[in-house]
């Protein structure tokens, strides 16, 4: 071509470095899927595709890992429906549900239950995605299968751990509580000073085990996605009186004054049971870290016109800013040595953070060492 032919234009230009481009593609394509298919041989996930405009949608390609997963050779896996891994147990919701997504040509992720060559089940998480082409017709699906029986068998006995605390602790345990009680409030005759202050202890640690198996269990619903709140349009002074009520008891014992500070103008949608928790917690923590004779102040005020906000403010040693971060952990407390003085089980925050999540609201802290804490959070 001429270069000074004037023909030649910047379309001309264009298309000559777009058909260069296309072409350095090409070359390097064999390449790119020599890399893809070593990649997808050497996952550790099971991987198959499948062909859904053939007859029975057949497994067309499977990856060595698939096959250790199964058990069959990979001859034996080739060209069959993988339905062949649940053999007679069909009757499951995950199958309906993968069969409504291929239907639809829709991705689903679900864990089924699978069977070996040698008939072991184990338990398989599977991701079913569809494939198109350039035009957008439906060539493929793909399976992306990871065997997590070993979890399923770790949630199996975890469950079997909060049934043995649900049935076999919390039950003799209330018995144990309600015949305590019985004799402190002298129901079961006279007993002498030395008696009763035993009994006190024990009732006290009697307490804090109800406390302990009811927050395991309220930890269990939460992380199962059962916990169902009761929302009630209430005003937020009630929840704040029936904290004072209940935990005065406990202040008096350490001389320190529960202070009431209500300025909030509306009532707000709430569980008044979960939110009466989450501010007991916070209280009892704040009565535990203060010192004697001071003061725990129970603020609730409208940062703005659709929230409320609930603070507990206490007067004690506060907490570092490198220690926050472990605040709202599970079984985390700022001192978990055995030496430490104050008792806990460190799950009352976790579970505050999470039952205020659960109202849509959220949770936090601001503290200066020496100068106390104000734990708070807000529902909208």
């Amino acid at each position: 071509m001429d270069p000074e032919d004037d023909s030649f234009t910047n379309s001309d230009l264009t298309e000559s470095i777009s058909l260069s481009q296309i072409q350095n593609h090409v070359r390097e394509l064999p390449d790119q899927l020599l890399l893809l298919y070593r990649a997808v041989e050497c996952t550790r996930n099971g991987i198959v595709i499948t062909d859904p405009n053939r007859t029975d949608n057949p497994i067309i390609y499977c990856n060595q890992a698939f096959a250790e997963m199964s058990g069959f050779r990979i001859d034996q896996i080739i060209g069959r429906n993988c339905r062949f891994l649940q053999r007679d147990d069909r009757d499951q919701p995950a199958i309906k549900e993968i069969r409504e997504a291929i239907a639809a040509g829709k991705t689903i992720t679900t864990i089924i239950r699978n069977y070996r060559k040698n008939g072991e089940l184990f338990w398989n998480e599977l991701t079913v995605s569809p494939v198109h082409d350039a035009s957008g017709k439906l060539i493929n699906f793909i399976g992306v299968q990871n065997d997590v029986s070993a979890r399923k068998e770790a949630e199996r006995r975890v469950s079997e751990f909060y049934s043995v605390i649900s049935h076999e602790l919390r039950t003799p345990l209330t018995s144990i509580n309600g015949a305590l009680r019985v004799i402190e409030d002298g129901s079961a005759g006279k007993v002498n000073a030395g008696v009763m202050k035993l009994v006190k202890i024990a009732l006290g640690n009697s307490d804090r085990l109800m406390r302990l198996i009811s927050d395991i269990l309220d930890l269990k619903k939460i992380e199962s996605g059962k916990f169902k709140l009761s929302l009630q349009k209430v005003p937020p002074v009630s929840v704040i009186d029936t904290v004072i009520e209940a935990l005065t008891p406990v202040a008096d014992e350490k001389g320190i004054k529960l202070i009431k500070q209500v300025t909030a103008k509306h009532s707000v949608v709430l569980d008044p049971d979960r939110v009466v928790q989450i501010l007991s917690n916070l209280t009892i923590n704040a009565i535990k870290f203060s010192p004697p004779n001071g003061n725990v102040v129970l603020l609730v005020d409208n940062p703005s016109p659709d929230s409320t906000r609930f603070a507990v403010i206490d007067q004690g040693p506060g907490i570092p800013a490198d220690q926050i971060e472990k605040l709202f952990v599970r079984f985390q407390q700022l001192d978990s040595s055995d030496k430490r003085s104050k008792g806990g089980t460190g799950l009352g925050l976790f579970i505050s953070k999470s039952l205020v999540e659960l109202h849509g609201g959220h949770i936090g802290v601001e503290s200066t060492p020496g100068k106390g804490s104000t734990f708070w959070f807000e529902i909208f």
